[in-house]
């Protein structure tokens, strides 16, 4: 798939954590909501590969997604107007307003979006830790049991836990349960890698999504998403939830850990500095309406 060697060529950008294998960027492609074959396009030079652009719609809250790439050697502010004029257009036919995110070293690309009418609306810190050997505490709560995720039994329990947890988080767009099963099914991903917490009654409150990837003979885990739901919440079942994602990656024998983080969620922040996590990176996420 020549959009795999792009992606490799370009490395890190905006807000996805594309995978590095053909296989991998095509799972992620025949995620539900993406639908390649009308929400993305490639720029080519020459029958060179030298750019994309994705539009990923969320309807249910009147926002799309907007990601733009192009290789070094061919970044120019012709091809960025093309691929991002491209992008606002198609995401105007879904929804009202679009957003796009930026990392620290696309300097360029953000100030070029400044200047056409994007305003920055967020910030969010990337996060690493070289845990070693060492584990967190990893208590849960008197009255709350801790396990690892065993069954698709269980996806409308974690559906709707997710949807609860984030339903008033900066850009949080509800998920159905194709789409979540769909992840939970995806290469490289698997069920014993969500970490559930239960209460006495046996109803699902908190969890852990935790994902593992290699590169270069490194192994890197990932704190992909964590929630609570808001009516347990103030029992230390985030911090509980958080450690046990923590140490599930740590006796995978993982290098590094890796999580983003609203720069706004103080209490979240708080506890990933004590779990020896700190900021390499920021994503800046930008709005504009069409």
């Amino acid at each position: 798939m020549a959009l795999a060697g792009l992606l490799a060529d370009v490395g890190a950008h905006g807000h996805r954590q594309w995978p590095e294998s053909v296989e991998g960027v095509r799972s992620d492609l025949e995620y539900p909501r993406v639908q390649p074959e009308q929400n993305l396009v490639m720029a080519e030079v020459a029958g060179e590969l030298v750019g994309y652009a994705i539009v990923e719609p969320e309807q249910n809250i009147g926002r799309s997604v907007v990601g733009i790439a192009a290789a070094a050697e061919k970044n120019t502010e012709t091809l960025v107007e093309a691929l991002l004029g491209w992008a606002t257009s198609r995401a105007a036919e879904f929804t009202p307003i679009a957003h796009l995110a930026t990392r620290d070293h696309e300097t360029d690309l953000g100030e070029y979006v400044e200047r056409n009418g994007w305003a920055r609306v967020r910030k969010y810190l990337q996060l690493e830790s070289r845990p070693g050997d060492s584990r967190a505490a990893g208590v849960v709560p008197t009255g709350f049991t801790l396990k690892e995720m065993v069954g698709l039994d269980e996806l409308p329990e974690l559906t709707n836990l997710q949807n609860q947890s984030f339903s008033t988080h900066f850009g949080y767009s509800p998920n159905t349960e194709d789409e979540i099963k769909s992840r939970l099914l995806a290469q490289g991903s698997s069920l014993d890698d969500v970490l559930l917490i239960r209460d006495t009654g046996d109803r699902l409150v908190a969890y852990c999504w935790t994902q593992t990837r290699e590169n270069s003979g490194s192994s890197f885990g990932r704190i992909g998403m964590t929630g609570v739901l808001p009516d347990v919440q103030g029992h230390g079942l985030g911090r509980a939830v958080a450690e046990a994602g923590f140490n599930h990656l740590v006796e995978q024998g993982v290098d590094l850990i890796e999580l983003d983080v609203d720069s706004t969620n103080a209490p979240a922040i708080r506890i990933y500095s004590s779990l020896g996590f700190v900021t390499v990176s920021t994503v800046l996420w930008w709005e504009k309406t069409l």
